[in-house]
């Protein structure tokens, strides 16, 4: 089922230099700007306390959850789908044996959640972002779907328990 979703979503997309273009744009560029409006949002909507603390608490998470990401991807060194199916895929420079979980999901996941726990109206739009990411991360050939989902659901964890433990202790 990995296989049979990834080679439609590559395919859908390969064929046409529009949608190439569109899948490239959100699988390598569109997280750069994602970061960007995380940082602009943060820096806005700060706490009494002060930046840092507002940092610490919207991006703490995301390293957790991209450090968690990074050490299953070390113990468990997945082939990606272009390594495994000899494709040619649209983004180059990934490793090819660091394919679960999406880290690019992990990381965007917690910092989707970590806002919509602040800000709900606001964090709906960050978690739109880490859906558009994921499934680009699919089209241009670079993970399995199960990466994605596996991402998603790491990153909606370390987000909701490190906010318990933030909210918690933070006071």
């Amino acid at each position: 089922m990995d296989q049979s979703i990834l080679l439609a979503f590559y395919s859908f997309t390969s064929g046409n230099s529009a949608l190439s273009a569109l899948a490239i744009f959100f699988a390598k560029w569109f997280p750069y700007l994602l970061l960007l409006a995380a940082v602009i949002y943060t820096f806005i909507r700060r706490t009494d306390q002060g930046i840092v603390r507002s940092f610490l608490l919207v991006f703490s998470p995301t390293i957790a959850a991209w450090l968690s990401a990074e050490t299953i991807k070390f113990f468990l060194p997945l082939e990606r789908p272009f390594a495994a199916l000899n494709l040619t895929p649209l983004v180059w420079g990934e490793n090819p044996l660091a394919s679960f979980p999406s880290t690019h999901a992990t990381f965007f996941a917690t910092l989707g959640v970590t806002i919509f726990l602040r800000d709900k109206r606001i964090g709906k739009w960050f978690l739109l972002g880490a859906l558009l990411v994921g499934l680009a991360r699919i089209a241009v050939g670079i993970h399995w779907p199960s990466d994605i989902v596996a991402g998603l659901l790491l990153g909606d964890a370390v987000a909701v328990i490190a906010h318990h433990i933030l909210v918690k202790y933070s006071k």
